[in-house]
């Protein structure tokens, strides 16, 4: 995904910061009530010391990450700040330190214009408090340096308050460019376009108040909020209220999101060349048959403990409109954390308390809404015929739904080498609650039969128990891809790695120690609700990151070896590999000296009345508490 850099110029213009006269309004205040997305730090200094208390904040101002800093920093000044600053007119360190009050970020509609079909505008306010006359003097500055330099630009009033609009061709602001320090590669005459077929960006102070946006009618709303118009309010959205007082009020940082709202905009988009909503049968019939157009909003917050840091992503829907989707992923609240046989060097562990014979019909219900009848119809068929050459009257989907439980759980282990293939899979296991999982490894092996019918499944014994080996890719090449399964104790147990899946049974008859016993683990899971909510999990942070650390620091990989697969892209592969030409790896000082950054995270997830909550607590490394 290609990102843009336009934000950037926003940013620019809006590094400054004052207060003259009345207080500004706080976010929920000042924003329009039909505000569709806000991004916002409702107190900017609050927020800075939020996140400066952070580990991985104060493992970037360590003293052995200063090299490999420097120069990362150095080479994003010269590739990315320096272009830029050159094209805008204007110097970032002029605007260092303005930032006093909230800095917040929105998506408004707004009335589409004859030469775009868009209608959101972004919006970006920063509240200078008492700097305002700082950001007077370099505003003015910027408006001279456009018109000393002949650049489009315009002046006009909104709302009696002085505003200008710079123009702006796409191709100014384009990665390209920016990463080829300011020159374009080759010549374009996006340059020499019409004033209304470049970017505009229209920029003013309202007392202390800083309003960047793509839209004067989004800048007449902002301006109406302050002026106590009758323009409604954020705060006044029934969505909004719902979200704001149980979580984003003392949040030190919130992203809010109106889900309704973007769900009627995206069936609302016209077609290219026509009037008619594009692709309307096909949104509506996806939205109606998973019910995510039932999903009111999406929020995600923080909340700050002196153990740790706890984030929240929340997705808001009523009990009874329930999207169908998320019903199919529904956890019972049932007993989720790790059983004693989860060993306690277990790099990650979840548990996922799903009854999983449920969630199948369910999602039956929904294809049969989805795809067209003759697709079902040949699914069916599958399911039908399977198994009927050694049994015409076996039933492959009621074996495999007779023999589901309600509990699924997956942990992993250190990978063997420290090579990035092995990082990228550890070993890792999966455990399929079943009331008989004898049975439930029967139908599997029959399952399995449909699309590797190339691969031959063969069993053996181990322990007294019978385990299947499938080679994924026919020919039986040994370094394919494979899974081993098998049934042990109330699970089926299927691992793409044996050495694992052989501990996993070796463990019953062993004490070793369990992730349960695990130090602080308890205390942490409290912060997300408790391992009763159906969905639990554990990563030790410092044992993923200390093979990947050494990986980076003694490899010095490419950015596609370490995506694992081609960037299609060739524009965005070249920005990838310019950007990585900054970031020199093999300048990170050794694990164990920043291994005290790294500590462990849980999660838990689970629904409520009102919607479904997913925590995530990560505690303060035991090093860095005071």
């Amino acid at each position: 995904m290609k990102i843009s850099p336009r934000i950037l110029l926003a940013l620019a213009l809006a590094a400054s910061g004052a207060r003259a006269g009345a207080a500004v309004p706080p976010p929920e205040k000042l924003l329009p009530k039909d505000t569709l997305l806000v991004l916002t730090a409702p107190d900017w200094g609050k927020a800075m010391l939020f996140w400066s208390n952070q580990p991985y904040a104060r493992l970037w101002q360590d003293p052995g990450l200063k090299p490999f800093k420097d120069k990362f920093v150095d080479k994003f000044a010269t590739g990315v700040v320096k272009p830029l600053e050159q094209t805008l007119g204007i110097k970032f360190s002029d605007y260092q330190g303005l930032a006093q009050g909230q800095v917040t970020f929105a998506l408004v509609p707004v009335t589409p214009k004859l030469q775009s079909d868009s209608s959101l505008a972004a919006v970006l306010l920063i509240d200078t408090r008492n700097h305002a006359g700082q950001l007077k003097t370099n505003l003015a500055q910027v408006t001279k340096k456009w018109t000393d330099a002949g650049k489009p630009m315009k002046s006009e009033k909104i709302r009696e308050t002085d505003f200008a609009t710079f123009f702006i061709a796409p191709a100014d602001l384009s990665w390209k460019k920016l990463l080829a320090g300011g020159k374009p590669a080759e010549p374009s005459d996006e340059s020499a376009a019409p004033a209304t077929n470049k970017i505009e960006i229209t920029a003013g102070q309202s007392e202390s108040l800083l309003l960047v946006s793509s839209s004067a009618e989004a800048v007449d709303k902002i301006l109406s909020r302050q002026a106590g118009g009758m323009v409604p309010a954020l705060e006044e959205s029934p969505a909004f209220q719902a979200d704001y007082g149980p979580r984003l009020r003392e949040s030190p940082i919130y992203f809010w999101l109106n889900a309704r709202a973007l769900t009627d905009l995206m069936l609302k988009q016209p077609a290219a060349g026509g009037d008619t909503p594009a692709g309307s049968p096909a949104l509506a019939t996806i939205f109606s048959a998973t019910g995510l157009g039932n999903l009111n909003s999406l929020s995600l917050s923080y909340k700050h403990y002196p153990e740790g840091d706890c984030t929240q992503m929340f997705l808001a829907m009523p009990e009874a409109n329930r999207p169908a989707l998320l019903k199919i992923f529904a956890a019972d609240a049932k007993d989720s954390g790790p059983p004693s046989f989860v060993p306690a060097e277990a790099g990650k562990y979840w548990r996922w308390r799903l009854d999983m014979a449920r969630s199948w019909k369910a999602l039956e219900a929904m294809l049969n809404n989805l795809l067209p009848a003759q697709a079902m119809t040949q699914l069916n068929m599958v399911f039908a015929m399977a198994g009927k050459d050694k049994d015409e009257h076996y039933d492959l989907k009621a074996e495999l739904l007779n023999n589901l439980g309600d509990d699924i759980i997956s942990y992993s282990k250190a990978p063997k080498t420290d090579t990035l293939e092995d990082l990228k899979s550890p070993p890792t296991i999966y455990l399929i609650g079943s009331p008989n999982p004898d049975k439930l490894a029967a139908a599997l092996k029959v399952l399995l039969a449909i699309p590797f019918q190339g691969a031959p499944i063969t069993d053996r014994e181990f322990l007294g128990r019978k385990i299947y080996n499938v080679n994924t890719l026919a020919g039986g090449n040994a370094k394919a891809a494979g899974l081993s399964f098998c049934a042990s104790g109330g699970y089926l147990a299927m691992a793409g790695d044996t050495g694992i899946l052989e501990d996993h049974l070796r463990s019953s008859d062993n004490k070793a120690k369990s992730l349960l016993d695990a130090p602080g683990l308890a205390e942490a899971a409290q912060k997300v609700g408790g391992t009763g909510t159906g969905l639990f999990g554990f990563e030790n942070e410092n044992q993923s990151m200390r093979p990947l650390w050494e990986v980076l620091r003694k490899q010095n990989p490419s950015v596609q070896d370490i995506v694992g697969v081609p960037i299609p892209d060739a524009a965005v592969s070249e920005q990838m590999d310019t950007i990585r030409q900054w970031a020199d790896f093999s300048l990170l000082p050794p694990f164990d000296t920043v291994a005290k950054y790294f500590s462990f995270s849980v999660y838990g997830g689970g629904f409520a009345p009102d919607g479904f909550a997913l925590k995530v607590f990560m505690p303060t490394p035991p090093p860095l508490r005071q």
